[in-house]
């Protein structure tokens, strides 16, 4: 299981990154008034320093996550084992 566990976090953070990335672009797309070039800069910079940050709160989460199922289900296959040999 743990040689497929870095691609299962990969993908898992890609998915995520382009979830998360899509709800921003949807938010900004409904709700702000875009009227001057300078605004778009402003608007486009803002979306993408956000969409950043969110992506990186959504990786670390993962990571956390993934670690302590990996950490639960070790566990528990040391558990089976140590019930079987009894």
């Amino acid at each position: 299981m743990s040689g497929y566990l870095p691609v299962a976090k990969l993908a898992a953070q890609f998915v995520a990154g382009l979830g998360v990335s899509k709800i921003v672009s949807g938010i900004v797309q409904n709700n702000v008034t875009i009227v001057t070039t300078a605004e778009k800069v402003m608007v486009n910079a803002g979306s993408i320093v956000l969409g950043s940050m969110l992506v990186e709160q959504s990786s670390n989460h993962i990571e956390r996550v993934t670690n302590e199922v990996v950490t639960w289900y070790e566990g528990r296959k040391k558990n089976d084992v140590i019930e079987t040999e009894k």
